[in-house]
């Protein structure tokens, strides 16, 4: 008896209802925050775009920057889905749909995680005005980059032929996001903060590369064998 003909093109259905979901989701902010997501995308092109006037936290801008945030978050949490159910050796016993969720929980507990540190950071330092200026000018890099990854994400699940250069892409998206975030949030303090470069170096590091770095060591296999085929 021959066994079963596993297709490679499938996509494990729950991954197709969140990415509905997730496409639905932009398909609301674009239609109510048009404007908005204009000038984010644009503010991450180039620096010199990016007005106070057009970023004022106005309600419909706070609105409209929650909705980004969450999308920015449901974006973050396929992409670490794609790389835990590739490399399947660490948690053997999940299904499609407990990766997911996995994926998710994980991405949300960090970034909440990271918010009270930052935040506790900026009043034992008494600088509560360069922090909601750090979460405000890396938060536009953050809904840019989720904005920006989607698309190349749903070629990467849903394009077998596109898979490989799909996930170049997205592995080059991600490398100058996070490159010009560091920057960035270095600057931001040395600028408005009057840090010092060895302290705004050694902030960077801690809450900026140490956790990238860990979840590079933690996916480095699973890359590396996309990279290999």
């Amino acid at each position: 008896m021959k066994e079963p003909l596993v297709r490679e093109d499938f996509v494990s259905p729950i991954i197709g209802v969140s990415f509905l979901l997730l496409f639905l989701l932009l398909v609301f902010i674009s239609y109510n925050f048009r404007s908005y997501i204009s000038t984010i995308l644009l503010a991450n092109i180039s620096p010199k775009n990016l007005n106070e006037k057009n970023i004022s936290e106005s309600n419909r801008n706070k609105k409209a920057g929650i909705w980004l945030t969450i999308f920015f978050l449901f974006v973050l949490a396929i992409l670490v889905f794609n790389f835990l159910s590739f490399n399947s050796t660490y948690l053997k016993s999940l299904k499609s749909s407990g990766y997911l969720f996995l994926s998710i929980g994980t991405v949300s507990v960090l970034f909440i995680i990271k918010y009270i540190l930052k935040k506790l950071i900026g009043k034992v330092f008494h600088q509560e005005r360069l922090t909601e200026l750090s979460f405000r000018q890396l938060g536009l890099k953050d809904k840019g980059y989720g904005v920006i990854l989607f698309p190349f994400l749903i070629l990467y699940n849903f394009s077998l032929p596109l898979k490989e250069i799909s996930f170049i892409i997205i592995i080059s998206i991600s490398c100058f996001y996070l490159i010009l975030r560091w920057v960035n949030g270095f600057l931001l303090g040395i600028k408005y903060g009057n840090i010092p470069y060895f302290y705004s170096f050694l902030y960077i590091c801690t809450l900026e590369i140490l956790p990238v770095a860990l979840v590079i060591k933690v996916f480095s296999d699973p890359i590396l064998s996309i990279l290999a085929q």
